[in-house]
């Protein structure tokens, strides 16, 4: 993975359904700018991007910058896009008509230009300053409301046939439980993250907890101000990390699913690292030491298993990597 120097001023954008974030860098890849915005104008890209660059030309003013200054924009998505293409699809934050976005940016910015998955741009992020800097093969998770995955392999970012590589999401652990949610397209979660995201466990412990007098007490239950409809993840994860046995119960399913699923990836990709990424991921010790020791029973060799260090701002740093060309 041979990286070039920054020639220029460079801006990346991770854009999801309610918050985006800019990357503004410069050309020694100093990051001069983060900053994050509530997302605003879903309705079409037209108006989408309308807003977008109000807000990129709102936010290079105040470092004394302009549109015209930048080299290169890279800009990540919640959703299936190609770079050649620009045509956004299984994005249902983003709900527009599969068509080519990049004569709406086009209107804006006429400098290099770079599309992907927020994903995919998050692991470039991490390759490039973050958790995985320096490795070649590197296997990137993101557990949140939903489940995501990357690839670098050989340096280089895998994509696949259709640019839909790394849907971790979809993956099928359990066959029961594919077949009972019927075919992808009719799901609004694949099989995996509906029981091991964010939503996932947070609809288990919401059903668990649907009648408390029938329960043991519980921290999740007093963490969620003792109403059974307001638990959230984090709850269950403070709970379980807390040592609380309902928790930990709850957590054990969504925890082998994941486990599963990964050391399914590893056993055919070989990485030399899995970045645990993602709000889920963030939570602390409990949850990264619990799928580090489940993901490494599973397999006949063990891998280096670590959390992200970006946090939410990997995207945007990535958008930056990618439209620079500096990572491959």
């Amino acid at each position: 993975m041979a990286a070039q120097e920054l020639t220029g001023y460079q801006a990346g954008i991770d854009v999801g359904g309610t918050k985006t974030m800019f990357c503004i860098t410069g050309a020694n890849g100093d990051i001069l700018l983060l900053e994050r915005r509530s997302t605003a104008a879903h309705g079409s890209p037209g108006l989408f991007f309308d807003w977008l660059f109000v807000e990129l030309k709102h936010l290079l003013q105040g470092i004394s910058l302009t549109l015209k200054q930048l080299e290169g924009i890279g800009i990540g998505f919640p959703g299936v896009i190609g770079d050649t293409e620009g045509q956004l699809s299984q994005a249902p934050a983003l709900p527009w008509p599969v068509a080519d976005i990049r004569p709406d940016i086009r209107r804006y910015y006429e400098g290099r230009l770079y599309l992907d998955n927020d994903v995919n741009l998050a692991l470039l992020g991490e390759c490039w300053k973050g958790a995985a800097a320096g490795k070649k093969h590197v296997l990137m998770v993101t557990v949140g409301t939903g489940i995501g995955s990357a690839m670098l392999l050989n340096g280089r970012l895998y994509k696949g046939a259709n640019n839909a590589a790394g849907e971790a999401g979809y993956m099928v652990v359990d066959v029961g439980l594919a077949r009972s949610r019927g075919s992808a397209s009719g799901a609004d979660f694949g099989p995996l993250e509906a029981v091991a995201s964010g939503s996932g466990i947070t609809a288990l412990a919401r059903a668990r907890f649907a009648d408390p007098a029938a329960l043991p007490a519980s921290r999740i239950l007093t963490l969620a101000g003792g109403k059974p409809e307001e638990i959230e993840t984090r709850h269950v994860l403070q709970a379980a990390a807390e040592g609380d046995y309902a928790a930990l119960e709850i957590m054990d399913k969504p925890l082998e699913h994941l486990a599963a699923g990964i050391a399914s990836a590893v056993v055919l990709l070989n990485p030399q690292l899995v970045v645990l990424g993602g709000g889920v991921a963030a939570s602390g010790d409990y949850y990264m030491n619990e799928i580090r020791n489940r993901v490494n029973a599973y397999l006949p060799y063990p891998v280096d298993l670590e959390a992200a260090k970006l946090g939410n701002t990997a995207g945007a740093v990535g958008a930056v990597a990618a439209a620079a060309n500096i990572l491959w």
